[in-house]
């Protein structure tokens, strides 16, 4: 029964559990890396459009976050970027920490929304680490006083190109959710059941919460690490749940039937 769900060489080796513990410890440490970047890139107090008539151009979530980095020296801007970029491999090994959790069941069900997440996780670094190109040329137009229409829109025009990655990887990021959700509940796993409830879709709103609630110097430090926060909070409960995961999956083997007399 148990190599039917296909548990026996998952759980059973008490290294591979080890290993399946470090890969979760991957996801949380990128999503600390990631939370350090965000503050880097965006932490810094909104800039008003009086002061920037750059900013004149832009609303919304554009504007914001152009208004965040325009008072960001470039070195701070570098280094917030590429923290992002230089640990996104680790988010890679979490997510096959989570196809770990998902794998008793059949693969035809716990193997899709590992590969749609993993997908959105492969696609974060370039989105994230846009931010300096993005953020660094506003800051050379606005300093330069500049005031051309076609220097104007490149602010908009790298957006563009920013934001379109960022709706790929939702989309990829919400419907897998929905798929390890469906999967954790009606399946056999080594997740709990609460586990539904943790995923992408659930947490990074939870973050965006947080960034929210957060008062003062905090909130500003934080205000646009809303998925470095949910990815964190993903990461940090997928790992409780699978830590002592190989105990409870022994646990559910069936208990061996004695051999037959040969009186």
């Amino acid at each position: 029964m148990i190599t039917a769900l296909g548990a026996t060489d998952v759980w059973t080796d008490a290294n591979r559990t080890r290993r399946i513990r470090l890969a979760g410890i991957a996801g949380i440490l990128a999503s600390i890396a990631w939370l350090v970047g965000d503050i880097l890139l965006l932490g810094k107090p909104v800039a008003s459009p009086d002061s920037h008539p750059l900013l004149n151009g832009y609303d919304g979530m554009a504007g914001l976050s152009l208004a965040a980095m325009l008072s960001a020296s470039t070195t701070r801007l570098a280094w917030g970027a590429l923290l992002g970029v230089l640990t996104g491999p680790l988010y890679l090994v979490a997510c096959w920490h989570l196809y770990q959790g998902l794998r008793p069941a059949r693969r035809l069900l716990s193997l899709p929304p590992i590969l749609l997440l993993t997908t959105g996780f492969a696609l974060a670094p370039f989105a994230h680490g846009s931010f300096f190109y993005w953020g660094q040329a506003a800051k050379v137009i606005d300093a330069s006083g500049a005031r051309s229409a076609e220097l104007n829109a490149l602010p908009g025009d790298l957006a563009d190109v920013l934001f379109l990655p960022y709706a790929v990887l939702l989309t990829c990021w919400v419907l897998g959710s929905v798929w390890m959700a469906v999967c954790v509940l009606r399946c056999t796993t080594a997740f709990p059941r609460w586990m539904c409830a943790v995923n992408p879709l659930i947490c990074i709103p939870v973050g965006a919460l947080v960034t929210t609630l957060a008062p003062g110097s905090v909130g500003t430090a934080i205000q646009g690490a809303q998925l470095s926060i949910g990815n964190l909070l993903f990461f940090s409960l997928s790992t409780i749940a699978l830590w002592n995961a190989r105990l409870s999956a022994e646990a559910r083997r069936p208990t061996p039937m004695p051999a037959p007399s040969t009186a």
